[in-house]
């Protein structure tokens, strides 16, 4: 019998395929808040963004291996300058503190002593690449998105922290040459982000997939933030190990429930976003709810 393929971290191993839910520490988001409680009878792991992951504090972490990204989307916000700095990327932002203004410098080395003091998986300082960003520009994220990769490596401490490389692209052939960089240089795993601005050309997306796949050969395959159950499927079986999101609550958010009619419920209570995004994730994870939803939630919900 053929061995489940898995990611083993200091704080359990992480079952492939894997949906892994996103999840915000904070108040920006009380949903998620509420959601939190029942993550690990739900979910293989969770991911927290390096922004929200600030205020994750030894009272609020979760008995899951908690993966890490490197809040490199910044690089999207309004007034975000992206930096080279003795060879590598760095993201400058303004943050509003008090009556004026401080610029927050994200470094590859600020991201990977962060994830190496809390987080059980690790991914590496990228910029993403929007579709609409011109040649030169786009050229010029990914080789910064890949110096930092190589820098993470050759600077970690924690061996027993998988680091993940992410690849940033716009087509198949940037895909897959952002790959070969990082095929053979001794990460325990990939990334490809900056697919969700992709995910309605699913030929794209699955063809970039494929590529990354044939060339990092039986290493882990992590996609961020592309995990609407309709792709899911079509994701896993062109070579994705696991992925993350935020949609499954995102919809609740909304009032809806996933499924073939996505029925929608009119005014959501917080209590009714929270059975709808506890049912969004067991959707997604093929797990048990903790609880009963009630009969009269979904007597409620009606087709869009």
């Amino acid at each position: 019998m053929v061995s489940q393929r898995c990611l083993k971290t200091r704080r359990g191993e992480i079952a492939f395929p894997a949906y892994i839910p996103v999840t915000t520490f904070g108040k920006k988001y009380p949903l998620d808040d509420l959601i939190r409680p029942y993550l690990p009878r739900l979910a293989p792991a969770v991911m927290v963004s390096y922004h929200y992951a600030q205020a994750l504090t030894p009272d609020t972490a979760l008995r899951l291996p908690t993966l890490i990204d490197s809040g490199g989307f910044a690089a999207l916000f309004e007034g975000s300058r992206l930096r080279k700095q003795k060879g590598l990327g760095v993201l400058e932002l303004k943050r509003e503190e008090g009556a004026g203004e401080e610029i927050e410098r994200l470094h590859p080395k600020t991201v990977l002593e962060f994830q190496e003091a809390i987080a059980d998986v690790a991914f590496t300082l990228d910029f993403p690449i929007p579709p609409s960003l011109e040649g030169k520009e786009a050229k010029r994220r990914q080789a910064l998105t890949i110096a930092n990769a190589l820098w993470a490596l050759e600077n970690r401490r924690r061996r027993d922290l998988p680091l993940y490389a992410c690849i940033q692209a716009w087509d198949v052939g940037s895909a897959r040459s952002c790959a070969k960089e990082y095929a053979n240089a001794g990460f325990e795993g990939i990334a490809i982000g900056g697919l969700v601005p992709r995910a309605r050309n699913a030929a794209l997306v699955l063809d970039m997939v494929r590529a990354v796949r044939e060339e990092v050969g039986d290493l882990p395959l992590h996609v961020l933030g592309l995990g609407n159950p309709k792709i899911l499927p079509r994701l896993f079986e062109a070579g994705v190990d696991s992925v993350d999101s935020s949609s499954y609550v995102k919809y609740a958010a909304n009032g809806q429930l996933w499924g073939p009619s996505h029925r929608k419920l009119e005014e959501p209570t917080p209590t009714d976003r929270l059975h709808l995004a506890l049912c969004n994730l067991a959707t997604a994870t093929g797990q048990t709810l903790p609880l009963s939803v009630s009969q009269g939630l979904f007597s409620t919900l009606r087709t869009p």
